[in-house]
């Protein structure tokens, strides 16, 4: 191609699995060919390996084991570290923000890649978003790990007898892959924690997970769902089935059965929903996700 034509823009929108995968395929067919410009936005300058986070919640892993630079990672692709806040694909541009939204850019396409992931859903329940921690980020982790232990060193004074039960109960809602590895790591690492607190025993830590259907791990069908709710029971974890939270106020959390739940560790990983910025594209969805054919492409 003639080296005065303009160079065909690709963005890649997000930096997880789905638009890391795309730009370093795009990186490899391509090679030194510079008549195509890849440009990847994303809110972090690293690649998150999200499937872990539980481990870095637990204390299992350090946090370095599961980020890797965005930039180490691919060679040639420009990275945008910020936001993607809305979609004009008349004019083929995409509008986007760095600095927590002080400085806003355009960025012009040729081909646009949608890769933005999930945002976390919480359904309009009453008191839920304010008093739930998530799973989604590394901040999360980090922020659930700080919550455990701060509160093991909080329950550990005599004198606070009386909230040590909110502070050592966890309860998990949702019992999907998140929910199951979240509730069996931070069981792990409450009651390793123990030896060290000379007022605390195993009797004070309550560790619950609660999830809607009939078995744990619906993806995985009834038998291995059973089964993983076998062993965390025999692990000390309570299992709560075909209930799912239905109010949060202050400490304690009501469940669509009744039963309340006096809690200062609320962990959801109950539910998700499309990134709000599809919602501007012209496209067809079902469900609040974009409808593609079998190439991944919008029709």
């Amino acid at each position: 191609m003639s080296g005065s034509k303009e160079p065909s823009r690709v963005v890649i929108l997000g930096g997880g699995f789905g638009g890391l995968a795309v730009a370093r395929e795009l990186e490899r067919r391509l090679g030194n060919d510079n008549s195509v410009q890849i440009t990847l936005v994303n809110r972090e300058n690293y690649f998150l390996f999200t499937p872990m986070l539980h481990e870095v919640a637990a204390s299992d892993l350090d946090l370095s084991t599961i980020v890797n630079p965005l930039r180490k990672m691919l060679r040639r692709t420009s990275l945008f570290t910020g936001l993607a806040e809305s979609i004009d694909t008349a004019a083929r541009i995409v509008h986007v923000t760095h600095a927590n939204g002080a400085h806003a850019h355009e960025l012009s396409y040729d081909h646009l890649v949608v890769a933005l992931g999930a945002v976390t859903n919480f359904y309009g329940i009453e008191g839920l978003q304010t008093r739930a921690s998530t799973m989604k980020t590394l901040g999360d982790a980090i922020a659930l790990r700080n919550q455990l232990i701060g509160n093991l060193e909080e329950a550990d004074f005599e004198c606070s007898c009386d909230i040590r039960v909110p502070l050592l109960t966890v309860l998990v809602a949702g019992g999907g892959f998140a929910g199951v590895e979240t509730v069996a790591a931070i069981n792990d690492f409450l009651h390793a924690a123990l030896r060290f607190y000379a007022n605390l025993k195993p009797s004070d830590v309550r560790v619950v997970i609660v999830h809607p259907g009939a078995y744990l791990l619906p993806e995985l069908g009834e038998t291995l769902g059973t089964y993983t709710q076998e062993q965390l029971r025999a692990r000390g974890v309570e299992v709560i089935l075909n209930a799912k939270v239905a109010a949060v106020n202050g400490d304690r959390v009501t469940l669509t059965n009744g039963r309340a739940i006096d809690t200062r560790n609320l962990v959801w990983t109950a539910g998700t929903s499309a990134n709000p910025v599809i919602d501007c594209l012209p496209c067809g969805k079902a469900r609040g996700r974009l409808v593609v054919d079998e190439t991944l492409q919008v029709p």
